[in-house]
């Protein structure tokens, strides 16, 4: 039987489609396996948001081949962001190993068909699927923002939306084989449907998949600030199973940079969103998404965004020290600051938002919370709270069950109970 490997990097809408991928193999006939020693096979689903994810990718490809020198596979096929832009440096790296590169924005329908081709065997009529206790549905592909420090748009294409009828169906077939949790996805989220004539479309698919007998938990990525109205707020309180817990990326707490980042929103703007989820969601976690050393930045406008930090306490910050991406308008502006500054800067955040949310998990010791299992290992039980908190716990549980933990102890990164 011929074995494949799979190497997703970047999203969770490249986890999708990783997934996707995976069912094309088994459904030729392939074995997945854990090493690309053993493969025959290897797709790497590439991203370009962050240098770091380019490099590894790069890494990998020289590793594969080197393989392939030596032992005659694996082959490898790249998709995703980085085949988009950097097609001829993939080939150049990969060398005789790489038997196909299929871009990014190339609909991932066609991308599965490929595959299909190149594996050469006949697809079985009924597909191996997995039990899955979480599942991402992508809604929409694409964004039409162009932030200047993001490679998105290019790597991505613009806004593409997905009908209704087509995501309601794959959501009632996840949730007909066991899946408890879904994740919609895109990189815009709150344009869901402004390109195939959906006013409201965002809260009207949240409303849709709310209705699906069956589903236990909802939860969206990633929305936008700017578009987040008080009215969709009010309208999601309705959602019987959408978690408390919102994700708002602010990328920095100065106007200036907001502005140069080309955000669309202001500081004030953007903490009376904040002011608004409190109040209509007093339960929720909030997170955000940081980028700290963009050209430009002083150090006032870095205080600026600990400041921010300070006042909102997020649960959780997902921070980066700013890395030029190629054709961004960022990546040519002067004033570039110094990576020894960039990285300073980084590691004082994350010291005081680590310290923010040591204090907000300590808020649950004591409370009993319900807990979906994700993960059983080594006599543990891991799973999350409505409002994305990693649970862990010592109890005799099964993947699929949602039992009630009482929190003991905690810290910056998860909670501990029994």
């Amino acid at each position: 039987m011929k074995k494949f490997k799979i190497v997703t990097y970047g999203c969770q809408i490249n986890v999708y489609e990783s997934e996707r991928f995976r069912e094309a193999f088994l459904s030729s006939g392939f074995e997945e396996v854990e090493n690309e020693e053993d493969a025959d096979i290897v797709l790497l689903n590439s991203c370009a948001v962050r240098g770091k994810s380019v490099l590894k990718l790069f890494s990998k490809l020289g590793y594969i081949r080197k393989l392939f020198r030596t032992q005659g596979h694996p082959a490898a096929i790249v998709t995703g962001c980085v085949a988009t832009v950097k097609e001829k440096d993939i080939k150049r790296i990969g060398g005789k190993s790489v038997i196909d590169v299929f871009s990014g924005i190339e609909p991932l329908s066609s991308r599965i068909e490929k595959i299909k081709k190149i594996l050469s065997l006949k697809e079985k009529q009924n597909a191996l699927m997995e039990r899955k206790v979480f599942a991402y549905v992508p809604i929409i592909y694409g964004c039409n923002n162009f932030c200047t420090y993001c490679i998105v748009p290019i790597t991505k294409g613009r806004e593409r939306s997905r009908t209704k009828e087509e995501i309601l169906s794959e959501v009632k077939m996840l949730v007909k084989n066991g899946t408890k949790e879904i994740v919609l996805l895109g990189q815009n989220i709150n344009h869901y449907g402004r390109d195939i004539g959906y006013k409201n479309g965002f809260i009207e698919i949240l409303e849709a998949v709310d209705k699906i007998e069956g589903l236990k938990r909802l939860r969206y990525l990633t929305p936008h600030p700017a578009d987040f109205t008080v009215e969709i707020l009010q309208r999601m309180r309705n959602l019987k199973t959408l978690c408390p817990h919102f994700h708002l990326p602010v990328q920095s707490g100065s106007n200036k940079i907001l502005k140069l980042m080309k955000r669309g929103y202001t500081r004030e703007e953007y903490l009376a969103l904040i002011e608004n989820v409190k109040r209509l969601f007093p339960e929720a976690s909030i997170t955000t998404d940081i980028i700290v050393g963009f050209p430009y930045e002083t150090e006032n406008d870095y205080l600026e965004t600990k400041s921010l930090v300070e006042y909102v306490q997020f649960d959780k910050i997902f921070a980066a020290a700013y890395s030029p991406r190629p054709n961004t308008a960022a990546s040519v502006m002067p004033n570039q600051v110094e990576t020894q500054e960039k990285k300073r800067r980084l590691n004082d955040l994350l010291s005081l938002a680590n310290a923010i949310s040591v204090k907000k998990n300590s808020s649950y010791i004591g409370k009993t919370v319900e807990v979906l299992i994700e993960t059983v290992k080594k006599g543990e039980v891991f799973g999350r709270i409505p409002q994305d908190k990693l649970v862990i716990t010592k109890k005799d549980a099964s993947v699929g069950d949602i039992i009630e933990v009482t929190i003991t102890d905690a810290d910056a990164f998860h909670l501990r109970g029994e």
